[in-house]
C-alpha cells in the first residue's frame, strides 16, 4: 500500500481521466469470480468423518491446515477449485470420500476509502458497492473536501490506472455518467480543497497512512504493487 502510494507521487505528470471518458466502463459492477483469500473462513466436512469436520482459516501465507491432509494452499483458488484440491487429497485416505465446503466469512473482497472522509478506512465489499455508498459508509464527507476531483484508484503493479470522479456532479446535476461501482483492490481518495498539486497530496496521504502501514496485517493484506500516471493539478 505504501509503495502504491509512494510511486504514485513519484511518477511523469499525466493527468488522470474521468470516468466518463475512460476507455473501459466503470458505471456497472464487476462480475467477479470469487477466489480465497487470507482471512477467508470455511467450513469443510466429509461425509460420515466427523473427524474431518473443522472451520479453518485461511492464514497469511495462503494455505489452511486440514487434519490427515496437512497443509493445503487455497489463496487465489474459487470455491469449485477448493472444493476439488480438498476432494483429490482426501480421496487418497478414503474411498469415495464426498467433501463439502460451506464459507462462513469473507474478507479478502477489500477497498480503501481514505482522505477527507469522517471515517477512513479499509471497507469489505459484501454486495455492489457505489464510490457514493463507499463515501456514506466512511462517514461522510468532511466540508473542506474537494468533491469535484475525486481519485480513483484502480489497479495494482501489473496494470494501474487512476481516475477522477466528479461527485458534486451527481448531487447537483443527477450526472449519472459520474457513478462508480468499486471492485476489489479500489483506492478512493477523497482530497481536500487546500491542496491543488497531486505530488504535495499524496505526500499527505502517505503521512495519513505510514502509522496504520508499518505493522497493519490488513493494508499489508490489502494490496500490494505500485502504481504509475498521476502527476497533475487537482484543480477543477
Amino acid at each position: 500500500m505504501f509503495m502504491l502510494l509512494l510511486a504514485l507521487a513519484c511518477v511523469p505528470p499525466v493527468s488522470p481521466t474521468n470516468v466518463a471518458d475512460a476507455d473501459v466502463d466503470l458505471h456497472l459492477p464487476v462480475s467477479q469470480t470469487f477466489t480465497f483469500g487470507p482471512g477467508d473462513a470455511m467450513r469443510i466436512w466429509v461425509w460420515r468423518h466427523d473427524d474431518l469436520t473443522v472451520d479453518v482459516t485461511v492464514a497469511p501465507d495462503g494455505a489452511i491446515a486440514y487434519p490427515l491432509v496437512g497443509r493445503v494452499v487455497v489463496a487465489g483458488l474459487t470455491y469449485e477449485q477448493v472444493m476439488a484440491k480438498l476432494q483429490t487429497a482426501v480421496s487418497e485416505y478414503y474411498v469415495d470420500a464426498k467433501v463439502q465446503v460451506n464459507v462462513l466469512s469473507v474478507t479478502n473482497q477489500k477497498v480503501l476509502v481514505l482522505g477527507e472522509v469522517s471515517n477512513p478506512q479499509v471497507m469489505q465489499i459484501k454486495n455492489d458497492l457505489s464510490i457514493l455508498e463507499a463515501l456514506v459508509t466512511a462517514g461522510g464527507i468532511n466540508p473542506d473536501a474537494r468533491t469535484s476531483n475525486v481519485l480513483l484508484i484502480r489497479g495494482g503493479l501489473e496494470k494501474p490506472e487512476v481516475f477522477t470522479v466528479n461527485v458534486d456532479a451527481i448531487f447537483g446535476k443527477g450526472d449519472m455518467s459520474q457513478l462508480v461501482y468499486l471492485q476489489r483492490g479500489d483506492i478512493v481518495v477523497v482530497p481536500t480543497r487546500t491542496i491543488t498539486n497531486v505530488d504535495r497530496f499524496f505526500r499527505h496521504v502517505q503521512a495519513i497512512l505510514a502509522p496504520a502501514v508499518g505493522g497493519s496485517a490488513v493494508y499489508r493484506n490489502f494490496l500490494g504493487g505500485g502504481a504509475q500516471g498521476v502527476s497533475s493539478s487537482l484543480s477543477d
